[in-house]
Order: structure tokens, then sequence, then C-alpha cells
């Protein structure tokens, strides 16, 4: 079941909804509101670059030690 997020129109609430298929009624968790916009979501996966002869472990964007840090995809 995939997770999106969505910014609500009228008070820009952010919101994460399991979406169980294209007629789900959602509604803002804050103001109720209807006018949501779907956002672009971070990939957030840790794992281990594969490359020949290598095995440094990967962040969250495939990068080591990335995951966090400023300008990186998955940003705090």
């Amino acid at each position: 079941m995939p997770i999106f997020e969505y910014k609500c129109k009228d008070c820009g609430n952010i919101s994460e909804f399991i979406v169980f298929g294209k007629d789900d009624d959602l509604h803002c968790k804050s103001c109720n509101g209807q006018k949501l916009e779907k956002l672009l979501s971070a990939h957030n996966t840790t794992g281990s670059a594969r490359s020949v002869g290598s095995s440094v472990p990967a962040g969250c964007c495939g990068v080591p030690n990335s995951c966090g840090s400023p300008g990186s995809c998955c940003g705090m």
C-alpha cells in the first residue's frame, strides 16, 4: 500500500495518507478541507552501494554518509 504526502491548499498543512485506490475520499487532517495537492516525496532507502569491487555502505540517496546532511536529497 503506497503512502503519499498531500498539502492542503486551504491551510497549508502537509499530511500522509495510505492510498488504497483512486476513489479514496481524502480530507486534510488539520482543517478537513478537500483541496489537496499530491507532493513528490524523496525515496528513503538504506543499503549498500554495489559496484565492481565496492562494498561501501550507501545512504538514503545512494551516496555514503548522505542522509540528513545539508543539501542531501533526504536532508532534514
